[in-house]
């Protein structure tokens, strides 16, 4: 079966409305939609959403919709992305032009509400013909279902008191540790011919295995390399990541290398971002580094990329923050 296009966000939604010029106004003037389009002889709107060909707002008034279009009287439900600082402000925002912030529950908010397995802050409120309107932001912490839903100043007490995390060297059979290896690597080939190369670390949470990182030598005679890193899905946005990367350079320092390095697929948009903001800059692209010859899958992907290329970070073991010496692996070298 030929794989599906990769869907990344919504591009256009529909209502149905009773007064066309009052709901253009509506979207224009209180909720701030540039108006794209009007098609009065079609009893049609249409409404840009982030900007021009970003995303789009059709309306239409009763009698006129496209095929499919909810009848009148059913009350749609649309959300539009929005930055955390326009979710709280939102409320402030919709009474002064007199429309009622509501909760997720329905009744009449002054702060957003937390849906907490997403975890999203959103504030709801409804257009002239009752449609229900959402400004919704992500949160950049894990998930908390068992928080269910609350207000926004209830959320920080749902969180759960952190466990401390314990670094220390794994001294058991790799084997155990496979399926945290597979986290990070995809072929079995690869992963195999490195498995039992270098040192392991893991981060425990209790008694618990939360992570790993595998260290072994570098291809540069002054510098470590993280091999393989993976964090159970259970603790992650905890900080054991960056838990384990502190004790990596630690271990490289006191094995009197200079430097740190990684790698990691272009592809992989998160890992990019989680080494960058551990202290990691960016060294070398090896090009064409994952293909099947190699172990891994024609056409696999990650975070909607193909997965092709491989980058190669590093950074200093001292405290100093400016640039490393030459320190990284050549393109060439082996992963």
């Amino acid at each position: 079966m030929t794989e599906p296009p990769v869907v990344t966000s919504l591009f256009e939604a529909h209502l149905t409305v009773t007064d066309l010029d009052r709901s253009i106004a509506f979207w224009r003037d209180v909720v701030g939609l540039p108006v794209a389009l009007e098609v009065p002889e079609r009893g049609a709107a249409f409404l840009w959403i982030g900007g021009p060909g970003e995303a789009m707002l059709g309306l239409w008034s009763a009698g006129s919709a496209p095929l499919g279009s909810a009848p009148m009287g059913a009350s749609l439900h649309i959300a539009l992305g929005v930055s955390l600082g326009d979710v709280l402000r939102a409320c402030d925002a919709l009474r002064s032009a007199a429309v009622a912030p509501l909760s997720f529950f329905g009744t009449e908010a002054t702060e957003p509400s937390v849906i907490g397995w997403m975890p999203a802050a959103a504030v709801y409120f409804r257009d002239p013909d009752g449609h229900l309107i959402e400004y919704l932001a992500m949160l950049d912490e894990p998930p908390r279902p068992e928080s269910g839903i609350v207000s926004w100043s209830e959320w920080p007490a749902t969180k759960p008191a952190a466990k401390p995390v314990r670094v220390e060297r794994y001294q058991g059979a790799r084997d155990d540790l496979r399926a945290l290896f597979a986290e990070a690597e995809s072929s079995e080939r690869e992963l195999e011919s490195y498995l039992d190369a270098g040192d392991v670390l893991v981060a425990r949470v209790a008694d618990r295995i939360a992570g790993h990182l595998q260290l072994v030598e570098a291809a540069a005679a002054d510098a470590s390399e993280i091999k393989n890193m993976a964090v159970d899905a259970t603790h992650r946005g905890r900080g054991i990541g960056r838990t384990l990367i502190a004790a990596a350079v630690d271990v490289a320092r006191d094995r009197g290398h200079a430097s740190l390095v990684v790698s990691t697929a272009a592809a992989d948009v998160g890992a990019l971002r989680f080494y960058q903001r551990s202290g990691f800059r960016m060294r070398a692209i090896e090009r064409d580094a994952f293909t099947p010859a190699a172990g891994y899958a024609e056409g696999e992907r990650s975070d909607g990329i193909e997965l092709r290329d491989r980058v190669w970070l590093d950074r200093l073991t001292s405290s100093d923050t400016r640039t490393s010496r030459a320190c990284a692996p050549p393109p060439h070298a082996p992963r």
